[in-house]
């Protein structure tokens, strides 16, 4: 079997900010804080996809979604005002994001 290898920036601090958001029928915008520039987030929730992306996203739009129950997705090399919108992928149900912010190990 072929071995996977990713390049990623792991010159990274500890965690610089945790943020923790519930989300339901509607989209939240998420801006990494300043002096950050790496970011994880989770999908603690157990009833709902949450879609990622672009502003202006659908409910069940099939695009790129966190799975439930601890679903999980790293940024790094982020620069300058990163912004992300998040929803959740069934109206009405609520998922808990938890987001992670890095800071760099200069």
């Amino acid at each position: 079997m072929a071995v996977i290898r990713r390049i990623s920036d792991i010159q990274l601090a500890g965690v610089g900010t945790t943020k923790v958001y519930s989300i339901t029928s509607s989209e939240i915008i998420f801006q990494i804080s300043s002096g950050n520039r790496a970011f994880e987030v989770a999908n603690n929730g157990t009833n709902s996809l949450v879609f990622y992306g672009q502003s202006g996203l659908a409910v069940n739009s099939g695009g790129i979604f966190l799975n439930t129950g601890g679903g999980a997705k790293f940024w790094d090399t982020i620069t300058d005002n990163f912004s992300m919108a998040f929803r959740a992928g069934s109206g009405g149900a609520t998922s808990q994001l938890i987001i992670h912010e890095y800071a760099g190990n200069e």
